[in-house]
Formats: structure tokens, C-alpha cells, sequence
């Protein structure tokens, strides 16, 4: 897995790719969102505080090798 990040706004439910990564179009990306305040709805806060445990392949010593 290869990693690239990147600041944009979410509007409407779209995220802006910059254009320099217009060589990513038409391909399949894993995004995380990292919010620099909470939203403060105790929904999203419950599943950021549960969704890494219920995803199999992210308990995958492998996959922290991509943050090393």
C-alpha cells in the first residue's frame, strides 16, 4: 500500500482531489478522514472509537509498515 496525503474540504459528501494527483483518477483509494475538532455527534465519535477493531485487514501487523 502506498500512502499520499493531503488537506481538502468535504462538500456536499465530495472530497476535491488536487490536481496533482489527477493520475489517481478512475482508481480504487482507502480514505481516512482525520478531523482536526470533534463533530461533536456521538454516532461518528462511537464508530471512529470501534471501526479500526471491526475491520479485519487493519489488524494486519503488515499494514502499520505503511506508517513506518
Amino acid at each position: 500500500m502506498y500512502a499520499i496525503e493531503f488537506e481538502t474540504d468535504l462538500k456536499g459528501g465530495v472530497l476535491t482531489i488536487p490536481d496533482d494527483y489527477r493520475s489517481l483518477n478512475n482508481q480504487h483509494v482507502r480514505v481516512v478522514m482525520l478531523l482536526e475538532h470533534d463533530p461533536g455527534d456521538p454516532e461518528l465519535r462511537a464508530f471512529s472509537e470501534h471501526s479500526a477493531a471491526a475491520i479485519p485487514e487493519w489488524q494486519d501487523a503488515a499494514e502499520d509498515e505503511v506508517w513506518k
